[in-house]
């Protein structure tokens, strides 16, 4: 059976809430045939965010040379690292650069979702230059997908979460699915049909395939 392909594009809550007229997110199902699927939620800004946040760093590091180099060239005299007017800056920038500098890798670039009742459910986050975190849950450690509401600072948000059971409950009751992004509601409740229909029909599959051994075997008997 080959592969089926389908794009759809939303917004992320951000570029919702400041009115954004192009869609920044666009999430990537292909159907494998079977009981797998793999889907992808793109940044499609990434690259524009990326240049935006180097670019402040490289302007705080360039202010930076440019006043130490002013007070160290012009001072009347030689100047300590201790003296407030360079340990006060020096500390400030920084700390400044780290947040930035953070900020710039922890950048996502995309999530990927694979599932496949035979293997696992596996989430893959593409961060910027390259960096990628894998969690991988068996798929007898899968109790349940769920749409979650959440209330936070005042503000209601949804999360698309796996519930976990057995042993890998006691490490991670819930695993968030597709968040890093914070993608719109129509985005998780397109992911949550798709991956809790491919879940149900699974299960069903199973159990009646087991039931129908069962049957037979009894009946052979």
């Amino acid at each position: 059976m080959e592969s089926q392909v389908t794009i759809h594009r939303y917004y992320s809550r951000q570029a919702k809430y400041s009115g954004s007229a192009d869609p920044d997110l666009e999430l990537c199902i292909k159907h494998c045939g079977g009981d797998v699927v793999r889907m992808e939620l793109v940044n499609r800004l990434h690259g524009i965010q990326l240049q935006h946040k180097l670019r402040r760093l490289l302007l705080l590091l360039f202010l930076a040379i440019a006043y130490f180099v002013g007070v160290c060239g012009f001072g009347s005299r030689s100047l300590g690292i201790l003296q407030p007017r360079i340990l006060y800056p020096l500390v400030t920038c920084v700390s400044v650069a780290i947040l930035m500098l953070r900020s710039t890798l922890n950048l996502v670039q995309a999530e990927r979702l694979f599932y496949s009742w035979d293997m696992a459910l596996q989430t893959e986050t593409v961060r910027s230059f390259g960096r990628e975190s894998v969690l991988c849950i068996q798929r007898g450690h899968i109790q349940d997908i769920v749409l979650n509401e959440v209330i936070e600072d005042l503000d209601v948000k949804y999360m698309l979460i796996l519930r976990t059971k057995g042993t890998q409950f006691k490490k991670r009751p819930i695993v968030p699915l597709l968040t890093s992004q914070s993608p719109s509601f129509e985005c998780l409740q397109h992911s949550y049909r798709v991956l809790h229909g491919y879940w149900l029909n699974s299960a069903k599959d199973r159990s009646e395939q087991s039931y129908n051994k069962d049957k037979q075997s009894i009946v052979k008997s």
